[in-house]
């Protein structure tokens, strides 16, 4: 089952005409829920958009046509798309440059589906002068200007900049970028005014951000004083009625600072004193832990002499004597009395010690045997009693050094309490006294001078900006004599309508009340972009409208038919120019203008109650059980 729509250049006009059966009554009978928003949604869905809406009536159109889709021939500049997008959610979308629906279905036709949707965003938004947005500089996209193209029904036609409901576009700012982008299609923005709007938006955020700081400057130095001035009382043990500054006998955290300082210099002077003796307890045990080391040395010579006698080992014998000579004579002064070797008591009486003989022969040794045994036997005990001095002199050692240690890092502790101390104290001093004197609070000062200059510098650019777009360009005239004309056709009289390019709510005005001429301001403005498009090549809006069921009821019965009658006439005159083309395609529940009611501007008819004239030929969500119609 399938439903082609002539759609073509000019005006098109869906009609969803009441039913003929009088019997249909209520909303059967009034045109409601044929099709025309869904078709709107269709159109949408061809041209990229895959919002809520869509996906929503895609959603209802699955579950009638699993395999169903939409098809559409697409005119990009030189290049006509036909593109296919199915219902399913899981389907693959279709775009080729080619002539029709079979060839794109056909097997080895390469799928362009992409690159149509980047020709779609060259097409509208990269014909701009800038693709972005002054202030924000938030990237510009097809689906901006399509929601302008394809106006939502639901919004009703309530407002020029009113495009979609419930379905965000994205814009940072909803209020204010919507006219400034429609200024930048309709080739109002330059790139002299976008650099200036830019300027603009960007002193303007520094302003702000300069603003926002200057509350927190000015409570920053009270904060900071308060912060310090409760650390300190902390410190120092002050009560909270003491006086910062010395300034009578009591006391004050002047005073307290100052006794706390002298006392850690008067510890760490005492520390020092602790230090010096501590190490020269480490030298002089340290010089008797060398003295202690060469006796073991003696020793151990004396025990190898006397066990080399015994085993009657010549060699080691003569070593050890060698060593032991050595030993009993060094040279240079000796460590424990400081003076000179040869002069040294202990080392005179080691020399003067009586010799070991030589073994002589076999019966010496024997008569000799329990002398030389009781001799090892000495010699072993002295030994054994030099390495316990060792042992003991060591730990001593070891015991002073951890002494030496201890002393210092009391020291580094008292100086770093002390200087941190000093700091606390100078930062406490500083920020009094300058608070005392006023002058706290530099960095506020600097910000208020910054500020002052940025607003100077702001309202300076604003003023460019307002001589801009105060100076009657080209491009207003030729929209606003337009305007002008096309004002004059559908009111039928002059003077009643306003193009104001400045303003953010209303850029087509026209001057009488009632919210049928509010409705007809915004149709008024779309024909107006939409027939400029045709000629002005400073135009970048598309040429291709959509308005959804802009009824009768909004308006009058004598502006409606104005409305349309304007519409088909200007399409009629740039057709007959050979001009840029333009699409407009209009869906209305009311009866168009009779002469406007032929198939060459009336493509689609609908009407309730007749499946072959709903737009799907069948309802897409049935009836609720027990409320079918009798």
């Amino acid at each position: 089952m399938t439903r082609t729509i002539p759609l073509k250049q000019g005006l098109n006009i869906v009609w969803a005409k009441e039913s003929s059966t009088v019997a249909r009554p209520g909303l059967r009978n009034a045109g409601h829920g044929v099709g025309k928003t869904s078709l709107c949604l269709l159109l949408r869905h061809i041209l990229g958009d895959d919002t809520s809406a869509v996906g929503a009536l895609r959603e209802k159109a699955v579950s009638g046509f699993p395999k169903g889709g939409v098809a559409a021939k697409v005119h990009l500049d030189n290049s006509t798309w036909l593109v296919f997008r199915p219902y399913g959610a899981y389907g693959h979308s279709l775009a080729a440059e080619v002539d029709s629906l079979e060839e794109l279905l056909a097997p080895g036709v390469a799928n362009q589906f992409q690159a149509y949707l980047t020709s779609l965003e060259a097409f509208s938004i990269g014909r701009l002068t800038s693709q972005s947005l002054p202030g924000s500089n938030q990237p510009l996209k097809w689906k901006h200007l399509l929601a302008w193209c394809i106006r939502d029904q639901r919004k009703r036609f309530d407002g020029f900049y009113s495009w979609r409901d419930g379905e965000g576009l994205g814009f940072t700012r909803p209020r204010r970028e919507p006219p400034v982008f429609v200024s930048s299609v309709l080739g109002l923005l330059d790139a002299d005014m976008d650099d200036l709007i830019r300027a603009v938006e960007a002193k303007q955020v520094e302003v702000e951000r300069t603003e926002a700081r200057l509350p927190d400057l000015e409570r920053e130095p009270g904060l900071l004083l308060s912060g310090a001035l409760r650390e300190m009382r902390l410190r120092v043990g002050a009560n909270e009625d003491e006086p910062v500054f010395q300034n009578t006998a009591c006391d004050s955290i002047e005073s307290r600072v100052a006794e706390m300082l002298d006392a850690a210099l008067s510890l760490e002077a005492g520390l020092e004193k602790q230090v010096d003796a501590a190490e020269d307890r480490v030298i002089e045990a340290l010089n008797q832990l060398k003295e202690f080391k060469r006796r073991v040395e003696l020793a151990e010579a004396d025990f190898g002499i006397a066990k080399s006698r015994v085993t009657q080992n010549l060699p080691e014998l003569e070593r050890f004597i060698k060593l032991r000579e050595t030993l009993q004579n060094p040279s240079g002064r000796c460590d424990i009395g400081g003076i000179e070797i040869s002069a040294c008591e202990h080392v005179l009486q080691r020399r003067a010690k009586p010799e070991l003989n030589l073994i002589r022969d076999e019966r010496e040794v024997k008569q000799t045997a329990a002398n030389l045994a009781a001799q090892v036997r000495s010699c072993e005990q002295e030994l054994e009693a030099a390495k316990s001095s060792v042992n003991l002199q060591e730990q001593q050692l070891s015991n002073q050094r951890v002494e030496v240690r201890r002393l210092r890092i009391r020291i580094a502790t008292s100086e770093a309490s002390r200087v941190t101390l000093k700091q606390a104290w100078d930062v406490l001093k500083l920020r009094q006294e300058q608070r005392d004197k006023g002058l706290d609070n530099a960095e506020l000062a600097r910000a208020q001078e910054q500020l002052a200059v940025s607003k100077r510098d702001l309202n300076g650019l604003k003023a460019k900006l307002e001589a801009r777009k105060s100076q009657t360009s080209k491009r207003t005239k030729d929209l606003t004599a337009l305007t002008r004309s096309i004002g004059e056709r559908m009111l039928g009289a002059s003077g009643h309508v306003r193009f104001m390019p400045g303003n953010e709510v209303k850029p087509f005005e026209i001057a009488k009340g009632g919210e049928a001429y509010q409705v007809l301001e915004v149709l008024l403005g779309d024909v107006v972009c939409l027939i400029d498009s045709a000629t002005s090549d400073r135009n970048h809006h598309p040429g291709f409208l959509v308005h959804d069921c802009p009824r009768e009821a909004d308006m009058s019965e004598l502006l409606y038919r104005n409305f349309f009658m304007t519409s088909a006439e200007a399409a009629d005159q740039l057709a007959g120019t050979g001009g840029t083309p333009i699409q407009f395609i209009v869906t209305t529940t009311s009866a168009p203008p009779p002469e406007l009611r032929s198939k060459t501007h009336v493509v689609l008819e609908l009407e309730p109650g007749v499946d072959e004239k709903l737009l799907f030929k069948r309802e897409l969500m049935p009836s609720l059980p027990g409320l079918e119609p009798a």
